[in-house]
């Protein structure tokens, strides 16, 4: 009993150590992991004399941690944290997410909104897939990533993404239509939207999934963020997919963290003449697995789909939406209207008939009965 409550009083002042150690000038995750190693604990760096910390960390990082505006912002963003109800999370936390120990540089402090028990989902029952791609995506990488967030999550998969602009947002939008989880990593505090276009998404998402962030609230994203986010982005997973992606696109970080942890890579093929093609075809032509078919790749990170079910076996909404369907192609808008249903609904059982074989998607949302 005085071993748990020694424990529960000093994790509070160990979670402050550590992000007062990251905010130090030129100690960065790999330092600061040593400084730990060396002192016991990041309490223990902290209050280790200046030759000893020095030694480790350089002079100046010796100097700066005793600077009381460091420590002020620290206790600040705590202080925010604890205001919008985050679940904060040291490396040594039982809770921690094993996965990304086996980073090299783990982070040291995880901030989380939402639903934190989304992060200890069991990997073979419940798969999580991150969904990477360019900001400035094409319209029809856009519509893949949310096709493959909505098949993804209708099957109980959990879609990962970065929140950004372009093929991110589409895959976060299409699991939220589909009713199942989404977690977006952040490369700023969780306290507030990045990019703020996407502010109502992230209020979305707030709702029925989770938000992450290793810096602490009330951090602008800074261009540095966002590779340390990308190594969280692919530790989560149990495979990687890269819609599409340029010659020197951020998400072939991702690709990269994935290979070092043996985690599999896929890519959806693109026109060999697009420059926004040009990374993820590459990926292709260096052994990454091509995504050519959403219900496929869903089946096989799930295990859910199986052989075509006849039409005359589909009851319930689904059956009603199929009759409506008949022979004709139409848009998801019409198609929903028609069946007296909402989009979002319509959507989740159009997913979960197109997994079965029975639907086809075509470009524009529009969908034909592929009987």
């Amino acid at each position: 009993m005085v071993d748990s409550l020694s424990r529960a009083e000093a994790e509070p002042r160990e979670t402050r150590a550590l992000l007062v150690l990251d905010q130090l000038p030129g100690v960065g995750l790999v330092t600061l992991r040593a400084l730990v190693r060396a002192f016991g604990t990041a309490e223990g760096a902290l209050r280790a004399p200046a030759s000893a910390f020095g030694a480790v960390a350089g002079p100046g990082a010796a100097r700066a941690r005793r600077d009381e505006a460091l420590t002020r912002a620290v206790d600040a963003g705590l202080a925010e944290a604890g205001r919008l109800g985050m679940t904060v999370l040291t490396w040594t936390d039982p809770r921690y997410p094993a996965r990304l120990l086996h980073l090299h540089d783990p982070p040291p402090v995880l901030f989380l909104r939402g639903r934190p028990e989304l992060l200890e989902r069991a990997a073979p029952e419940l798969p999580a897939v991150t969904i990477v791609g360019a900001r400035h995506s094409t319209g029809r990488a856009r519509e893949v990533a949310e096709r493959l967030g909505r098949g993804l999550a209708g099957a109980g998969a959990c879609v990962v993404s970065g929140l950004a602009l372009g093929v991110d947002g589409a895959a976060h939008r299409g699991a939220l239509a589909a009713g199942g989880p989404t977690i977006a990593v952040l490369g700023r505090g969780a306290d507030a939207a990045y990019p703020p276009a996407h502010r109502r998404l992230f209020r979305e998402i707030l709702g029925s999934g989770l938000v992450v962030s290793e810096f602490l609230p009330g951090t602008p994203a800074l261009p540095h963020h966002f590779p340390r986010r990308n190594r969280i982005l692919a530790a989560l997973a149990e495979a990687v997919v890269v819609v599409e992606a340029g010659a020197k696109s951020g998400s072939l970080i991702t690709v990269d963290h994935a290979l070092d942890l043996g985690i599999d890579v896929w890519a959806v093929p693109g026109p060999i003449d697009v420059a926004a093609c040009a990374g993820s075809n590459r990926l292709l032509a260096d052994g990454a697995r091509a995504l050519v078919s959403v219900a496929d790749f869903v089946r096989e990170i799930t295990g859910q789909g199986g052989a075509a079910a006849r039409v005359e076996e589909v009851g319930g909404p689904a059956g009603a939406l199929l009759a409506r369907l008949g022979q004709e192609t139409l848009n998801v808008d019409e198609l929903a209207a028609r069946a007296g249903l909402a989009v979002p609904a319509a959507l989740a059982l159009l997913t979960e008939l197109e997994l079965g074989g029975l639907v086809r998607q075509l470009p524009g949302m529009r969908f034909r009965s592929a009987a």
